[in-house]
C-alpha cells in the first residue's frame, strides 16, 4: 500500500512539476512576445521619424497608442511591487521599496502619454526632435525601473538580444 501511495504522490509530483515548468515556460514565451511587439511599434516610429515625411506619418500616433495599450499588458501592476521587493536584494544597491515604485510607474505612464502626444505634435507640424525625445524618455522611463531589478525579473527591454 505504501509503495503505490508513494508512486502516486511520485506521479503528482512530476506532474506538477512539469505543469510549473510548461507554465513558466508559457509566461517566458508570452513576456517575449509582448517585448517584440513594444520593440517593433518604437523601431517603427524610431524609423519614421527619422526619414522623410510621408503618407503613412499618421500612423505615428497609432504606434504610440499601441506602445501605451501593450506597456499595459506587462507595466506595473500591485503584484509587481510586491514581488519586486520581496526580490530585490538592498546590499548596497538601491532599494525598490512600493514607493519608489509607485513613483517610478507614474513616470513610466507619463512618458506615454507624452509619447502619444509627441507622434500626434510631430504627425500636424512634423517635430522629429520632439518625438525622438519622447521615445528615448519613454525608453528611459522603463531602464530606470528595470534597473533596479535582475534581469531575471525584469528584462531588459530594449536590449536587443543577439541574433533576434
Amino acid at each position: 500500500m505504501f509503495m503505490k501511495r508513494m508512486s502516486v504522490y511520485l506521479l503528482v509530483t512530476a506532474a506538477l512539476i512539469s505543469a510549473s515548468a510548461a507554465q513558466a515556460v508559457d509566461r517566458d514565451e508570452y513576456v517575449d512576445s509582448v517585448i517584440l511587439i513594444l520593440r517593433t511599434h518604437t523601431e517603427l516610429m524610431e524609423s519614421m521619424a527619422q526619414g522623410t515625411r510621408f503618407r503613412y506619418s499618421d500612423n505615428l500616433v497609432r504606434h504610440a497608442n499601441q506602445i501605451r495599450d501593450t506597456f499595459g499588458l506587462l507595466g506595473p501592476m500591485e503584484w509587481h511591487a510586491a514581488q519586486a521587493a520581496a526580490l530585490h536584494s538592498a546590499e548596497g544597491d538601491e532599494v525598490l521599496n512600493e514607493e519608489k515604485f509607485e513613483s517610478l510607474a507614474f513616470a513610466s505612464r507619463r512618458s506615454l502619454t507624452n509619447l502619444v502626444r509627441a507622434a500626434h505634435d510631430s504627425m500636424v507640424q512634423y517635430d522629429r526632435e520632439g518625438l525622438l525625445e519622447a521615445i528615448a524618455n519613454m525608453k528611459q522611463s522603463c531602464m530606470n525601473c528595470h534597473a533596479l531589478l535582475p534581469e531575471s525579473i525584469a528584462p531588459r527591454v530594449w536590449d536587443v538580444p543577439p541574433g533576434k
